[in-house]
């Protein structure tokens, strides 16, 4: 139907589902509906379906309806429009509808993309909604151009502690935000969650802090907002898809604010001193439905995420191997050494060496060598192979993995200078390596997300590597200090180089490198993490000789275990590995199954690590538990009693690896299991069949 006041295009390209092999993912696929119909546009997949009043392009959401267990939320009285600009004009012209299928990159999931294009005065609004096939969110992005009239969107709020009886619920605040979701009834609990990053200086990584909505708006910061209401079985999450806090641009203090009323979400991430004749992307949200319950709101979350960058083995699958972790730095870093380590890794049955920093001829200031100075800017003949310490480039190296099964990869840090001015230049650097030698995993090092250039500049350089590489490129994202892209931005791109921990300075315990993986899980997918496992026979003296959680005194097939739901980094010299036999079957079995457990939704079971817990993950298929991970630490306990959700009765666990730990099915609780072992630090993974 074509209202009268609005353009309406519909665009509907043609495509060969490549990627979508298996008939019921098209299905999925076309699933998705849109329709503008007497001023209200509906949404919808085969999992959700929103409902919002078109309102001349500003929409004003009007019910989310999440189709299986049916949970339904209805705005009907709701007044108040997703997106709004202090100062801007609120007359909102020149509507016009474009819907499209569309993909990110070449192999990536097709996705209906909704543009909302609409005018505020002289600043153009471009608000774009993607609708995948198979989650229970869909997202919002707003880009904008042209003029405003502001000098200034983000405003510093003083809170007011006026008396009760001021009516609070009619004072709408006059700050900026980006989305609208009103509240229906009282009885909701909610949760904020925030992340740090910087991880060579924090190690307490998530933080959940639970609140009651009250007449008084509380400003909350954090990328994740969940809010249950338990009397109706309903549970609304939203994932603000944008850096961390202190890493966004005009940054307001907040990301949500909240009262029994209604939820908001806050900074556009842009300016009015970004604006020119070019679209700028601002940060965006995903909102979606689930039950109430703290483990469906995680399956949810990580559903929808697996969407932003589908899961291809060939490109994503990794066990990764970086000689830093042993603190020679570039020192070794030559032919002759790269060659031992090749032949190391293909004994052990490592799939990627990972050259880091000091393959390169402009040697950087944390090089081993006086000579090295360069970080914030390089220039092209920077980063070409060293020439003294590889003579023959990269051929011998690159020709060797390729007979060893090992695929090289390099380390690489964009020059910041100029907000990233040189990024087409950097690219076109990268894409010569994947041309020249098929290298397509690249560490990006040293980002800084200074200002809102060098966030656009960073987007180009990533967008055009991916592009030129059919899809085929991978980013480990290194987020150990700076301000960088966190947890919830850029995941189109690839996967997170997490944390540097280090037997030379005392800080690897492997109950810590599992926490934080633990605690992440329930909130990013598993398999994009990469999480370190070292080589524990090195620096024992730098442990007390009474520390029970000293990694010498944990087996290398357990602190290498702790990685299996995520991508294994092997952060060592592999060549210095004297018994390799152990961790070489462990792999062996682990690359039999690997694939289809990082297809699976994983997520945390059990206890928290702490290294005297009992804990793990449980990784489910269609809503199906399918594979099992259990860790017991240095606890007491022999056992373990725990409740694995949508366990079926017919259901066997079979072993795959872990020779100490067993289970046993409760024949009155169809949920529930016993898991026994007398051995401490010993693990367990099993398909559950």
């Amino acid at each position: 139907m074509i209202l009268k006041k609005y353009t309406i295009l519909c665009v509907s390209y043609l495509f060969v589902f490549t990627s979508f092999n298996v008939r019921g993912q098209q299905e999925s696929f076309n699933n998705i509906k849109v329709s503008l119909q007497n001023d209200t546009l509906y949404l919808q997949n085969k999992r959700v379906s929103f409902t919002y009043l078109w309102n001349k392009g500003n929409l004003i959401l009007k019910e989310v309806k999440k189709k299986i267990g049916n949970q339904k939320l209805s705005f009907i009285d709701s007044q108040t429009p997703s997106f709004y600009l202090p100062e801007e004009d609120i007359v909102v012209s020149d509507a016009k509808l474009k819907v499209s299928d569309k993909r990110t990159f070449p192999s990536e999931h097709f996705h209906k993309e909704v543009s909302i294009y609409f005018t505020l005065g002289n600043l153009e609004v471009n608000h774009i909604i993607k609708i995948y096939a198979d989650a229970s969110a869909i997202s919002h992005t707003y880009f904008l151009k042209g003029m405003a009239q502001a000098s200034e969107w983000m405003v510093n709020q003083v809170e007011d502690r006026q008396m009760i009886e001021k009516n609070l619920q009619n004072n709408e605040a006059n700050i900026e935000r980006i989305a609208s979701i009103p509240f229906t009834d009282e009885h909701w609990k909610t949760t904020i969650v925030s992340f740090k990053e910087a991880t060579d200086y924090h190690d307490n990584l998530v933080f959940e802090k639970e609140l009651l909505p009250y007449r008084k708006k509380e400003n909350l910061r954090g990328n994740i907002f969940l809010a249950t209401n338990r009397q109706r079985d309903i549970g609304l999450f939203l994932v603000k898809e944008a850096p961390i806090d202190y890493s966004q641009q005009y940054y307001p203090g907040y990301d949500f604010q909240v009262d029994r009323k209604n939820i908001t979400i806050h900074g556009v991430g842009i300016s009015p001193r970004d604006l020119n004749k070019e679209w700028v992307q601002g940060y965006g949200y995903a909102i979606g439905l689930a039950k109430s319950n703290k483990k469906d709101l995680q399956k949810e979350i990580i559903q929808y995420q697996k969407q932003l960058r589908r899961y291809i083995p060939e490109r994503d699958e990794m066990i990764l191997a970086n000689t830093w972790g042993d603190r020679s730095k570039d020192s070794r870093m030559n032919e002759a050494f790269i060659l031992k380590e090749i032949e190391q890794a293909s004994r052990i049955g490592i799939t990627h060496l990972q050259l880091d920093d000091g393959w390169q001829t402009g040697l950087s200031r944390n090089s081993a060598s006086k000579a090295g100075q360069k970080w914030d800017d390089w220039s092209t003949t920077d980063w070409q192979p060293h020439p003294k310490r590889f003579p023959n480039g990269f051929e011998t190296i690159i020709a060797t993995a390729k007979k060893k099964n090992v695929e090289i990869c390099l380390w690489f840090n964009p020059s910041k200078t100029n907000s990233y001015k040189l990024w087409e230049r950097d690219a076109d650097i990268l894409i010569d390596y994947y041309n020249r030698y098929k290298i397509k995993v690249f560490k990006i090092d040293g980002i800084s997300l200074a200002d809102k250039q060098s966030e656009i500049n960073l987007r180009k350089l990533f967008t055009k590597v991916m592009h030129k590489t059919e899809g085929n490129a991978t980013f480990n994202m290194d987020v150990t200090a700076g301000n960088r892209v966190g947890y919830h931005y850029f995941n189109e791109f690839g996967n997170i180089f997490l944390e540097n921990r280090y037997t030379d300075w005392g800080n690897y315990y492997p109950h810590r490198t599992l926490r934080n993986l633990w605690m992440l899980s329930g909130y990013v997918p598993a398999e994009r993490l990469q999480i370190e496992f070292l080589n524990n026979t090195r620096n024992p003296k730098k442990y007390s000789k009474d520390d029970l959680l000293a990694p010498q005194k944990i087996p290398l097939t357990y602190t290498s275990a702790i990685t299996l739901s995520a991508q294994p980094l092997a952060w060592m010299e592999l060549s210095n590995l004297t018994k390799i036999d152990a961790l070489k079957d462990q792999l062996a079995k682990y690359k039999e199954i690997s694939e289809s457990l990082h297809l699976s939704i994983i997520l945390p079971i059990a206890e928290e690590p702490s290294g005297f817990s009992w804990t793990g993950f449980v990784a489910y298929q269609s809503d199906i538990p399918k594979y099992l991970l259990v860790y017991r630490e240095y606890t007491e306990n022999n056992s373990l009693e725990l409740n694995i959700r949508g366990l079926k009765p017919d259901q066997n666990f079979n072993r795959i690896l872990g020779n100490e730990i067993s289970i046993h099915r409760d024949q009155k609780k169809q949920n529930r299991i016993r898991i026994d072992t007398k051995k401490q630090f010993s693990y367990g993974l099993f398909s559950i069949d």
